[in-house]
């Protein structure tokens, strides 16, 4: 009978510990677990719902004071970047963490995450003022791996420390720039783009700046801040005209240090000769290649090339063979160049001269067409 009551009971308080109100004291905290949970600012947070988060982002929400972690006890996953910390101690509590991110915060000492109930954990610290891990190396019951370790502030040296900057193509062809990054300097950071300047924002999010005027050549985009600068390239999308099966070689414009990674089609044949890209054609009409390109280890941008097939003998480029094609070609071997006129189709016996050779065979092609 004793053990049944002494079952019922814990039953009993289980029930009502997850039922119980979680009260937070910390508004950026209980902001991000409404967020997470798509709760409403007058909606109840229970512990039940608390309990079911293994990974939240509360990054940017001002927090300073990590007391609250103590309602996420099933947390593995954490994202505290871009807040106010200086208190690492009370996320020891979280038995599971094992991914940590504290990168952006005003932290001098980490120490006290040696007592943390976690076995192995994956903590990114950059951009604080640490000055000494050697405590956390020697810890007998965490297992720690470190990101950003060389790359902490010092709080009366200005910085700016970019690590992502890199091109990028939105739809129907928009060159844009994606750069996030740290720093601590009051004048406003400004993209710069041949005559064009832009004010950044650097908040250790991830940004986007659309570039004006689209380049018709590759241009160096340099964010800036102070006398402290990072640099990428934009390559811009381009259209070419390519003959059934033959082998064009685009040129990227790349610096000598940057080197194109990768690059394909869905049809074709694509190869990287060190900043070129060669590809081979087949029958297919239109074909976009997609490429990438690195500076070292480190991805500078996106972009791609839109290829268009050549009808030979379609020298008016109107998609047809008829007569007007016979005539553009007949005026332009007189000296009379057409307002368009396709020099690839017009070369139909590929002797790259356009002579009355090329004129029979349109002819052929415009009666079998």
């Amino acid at each position: 009978m004793r053990k049944i009551a002494i079952t019922i009971l814990a039953a009993v308080l289980t029930v009502a510990a997850q039922a119980q109100k979680v009260t937070f004291t910390s508004e950026g905290i209980e902001a991000g677990v409404r967020h997470h949970l798509g709760l409403d600012a007058n909606a109840d947070i229970l512990q039940s719902r608390a309990d079911t988060i293994t990974a939240i982002d509360l990054s940017g929400l001002g927090i300073t004071d990590l007391s609250d972690i103590v309602y996420l006890p099933n947390v593995r996953t954490l994202d505290l970047s871009d807040n106010n910390i200086t208190n690492v101690g009370p996320l020891n509590v979280l038995d599971s963490l094992s991914e940590l991110n504290l990168k952006k915060n005003a932290l001098e000492s980490i120490n006290l995450l040696a007592f943390s109930n976690s076995y192995k954990m994956m903590v990114d610290v950059t951009a604080n003022y640490i000055e000494d891990f050697s405590y956390l190396f020697d810890c007998i019951k965490c297992q720690f791996t470190f990101i950003g370790m060389n790359r902490q502030q010092k709080k009366d040296i200005p910085y700016l420390d970019v690590y992502q900057l890199y091109a990028d193509v939105k739809d129907k062809g928009q060159p844009v720039i994606w750069y996030r990054g740290f720093t601590n300097m009051q004048e406003m950071p400004v993209m710069v783009c041949g005559n064009t300047r832009t004010d950044a924002v650097i908040d250790g999010h991830l940004n986007c700046f659309a570039i004006p005027n689209t380049p018709t050549s590759t241009t160096a985009v340099v964010l800036s801040c102070g006398d402290q600068s990072d640099t990428t390239y934009i390559v811009p999308p381009a259209n070419f005209v390519v003959g059934a099966g033959e082998t064009i070689t685009i040129e990227t414009g790349l610096p000598d240090d940057y080197s194109v990674f990768s690059a394909y089609a869905d049809y074709g044949n694509v190869e990287i000769d060190g900043n070129a890209i060669r590809y081979t054609t087949d029958n297919v009409v239109e074909v976009i290649i997609y490429f990438c390109y690195y500076q070292g280890e480190t991805l500078k941008g996106f972009s791609r090339f839109y290829l268009n097939k050549v009808l030979q003998g379609d020298v008016n480029m109107d998609g047809n063979l008829d007569i007007s094609d016979v005539v553009a070609i007949v005026n332009y071997i007189l000296g009379s160049e057409p307002s368009v006129f396709n020099s690839t189709a017009a070369d139909l016996n590929k002797d790259s001269n356009i002579d009355i050779s090329d004129v029979v065979r349109l002819v052929n092609l415009v009666l079998e067409w």
